[in-house]
């Protein structure tokens, strides 16, 4: 049988929720059946990422090459454009069967169109869809009616009430749910032990450890988790704080810190790849995001059977144990405090765990791309 070639589509390979959803896909798609290649505007070289599809020779092809400087400027003025001039020029090259963007890539994929003939196209959206591809953001949204229209785009939603959402925005059904799954034994069955991985990182054994991991972005809110754990310090003084990721508030975090005076407190841990260590590491998982279309790294905390407290901008459907505490960011910080130091959970309804394993989510996938 003659593999089916395949391309997933996204901007900038990094550390990230849908970053690492890409490298799962790649990881883990049956390669007898998909020639799997990852193409991207750029990437960053140092990311946990981008190193392990690199590590198990997972084919990169960035657009921006060779001549990465030139290449951005050139985008940055001329927009998408211009990227879409480079997406023809990989097509053409490429020839694939079937292309799955990612994220902001539906106007590319518009102003490429002329290559698209042939071509199975797929969207996951990872964001909130207004926010995506709804009047917040008209060029995407417009680009994806085009496509719907006329290129038999097919949509793929995070959760069943982001895909009601997405047929009623468009007036269109069939929106398929492939759930943001993880390898499970990789978070349920860590080799190595708390206190070993406490002592690894220059942690007490019995101090209280909180931990955020995501992309330092506006999105996350981390210099909110930072301004609750200041408040926190005051009542346990033996508290640290994961902050596990890295983006453009990374400098801005660090100012905060230093001016707090919690620096010792606080541990910054960048392009990480031991994320389920880490996690084992902590007391508490904390993601008070400011709007969030999923929230993998959620899954994953509750896998490793972390109590959780999250903000109420986090989609039900991701709340899958009683132990998660939900707030307002509008709360007093002492219920966050509150929170964080006896996470006893304030919700009623969750979901199963277990629908969120990558290994089933992967055979939904493929059945998709072979229809």
């Amino acid at each position: 049988m003659k593999k089916i070639k395949l391309v997933e589509f996204i901007g900038r390979l990094q550390d990230g929720g849908a970053e690492t959803l890409v490298k799962d896909y790649a990881l883990m798609l049956d390669k007898d059946l998909f020639d799997v290649t990852i193409l991207c505007e750029d990437y960053k070289p140092e990311s946990s990422v981008y190193k392990t599809l690199r590590e198990n020779g997972v084919k990169i092809v960035a657009m921006y090459e060779p001549s990465f400087f030139i290449n951005k400027v050139l985008a940055r003025i001329l927009g998408k454009k211009y990227v879409a001039v480079l997406l023809k020029q990989a097509l053409k090259k490429l020839r694939p069967d079937v292309i799955h963007a990612h994220l902001e890539l539906l106007e590319v994929l518009y102003h490429a169109r002329s290559e698209l003939d042939g071509i199975k196209l797929f969207f996951t959206c990872h964001n909130p869809p207004q926010k995506l591809i709804g009047d917040e953001r008209p060029a995407e949204r417009d680009a994806c009616r085009y496509l719907l229209d006329h290129n038999g785009l097919h949509i793929i939603a995070l959760h069943e009430t982001m895909a009601k959402e997405i047929e009623d925005m468009f007036g269109i059904k069939g929106v398929s749910v492939i759930r943001n799954g993880i390898d499970m034994d990789r978070f349920q069955n860590v080799s190595i032990s708390k206190p070993e991985k406490r002592k690894e990182l220059g942690i007490e054994e019995d101090a209280w450890v909180i931990g955020q991991v995501g992309r330092f972005t506006y999105q996350k809110n981390p210099e909110f988790t930072v301004d609750i754990f200041h408040e926190l310090l005051k009542k346990r003084k033996d508290a640290y704080l994961l902050l596990i990721g890295r983006g453009k508030q990374e400098e801005e975090l660090r100012k905060q810190v230093k001016e707090l005076g919690i620096e010792d407190r606080v541990k910054f841990l960048v392009s990480r790849s031991d994320i389920p260590e880490l996690l084992k590491a902590m007391d508490v998982f904390i993601l008070p995001s400011r709007f969030e279309g999923f929230g993998i790294v959620l899954v994953e905390a509750q896998a490793s059977g972390l109590p959780c407290v999250v903000s109420d901008q986090v989609p039900e459907e991701v709340r899958l144990s009683k132990n998660i505490t939900s707030l307002s960011l509008n709360e007093d910080k002492e219920k966050w405090v509150d929170a964080l130091l006896k996470p006893e959970g304030n919700i009623e309804n969750y979901g199963d765990l277990e629908d969120y394993d990558m290994n089933k989510e992967i055979l939904n996938l493929q059945k998709l791309y072979l229809q």
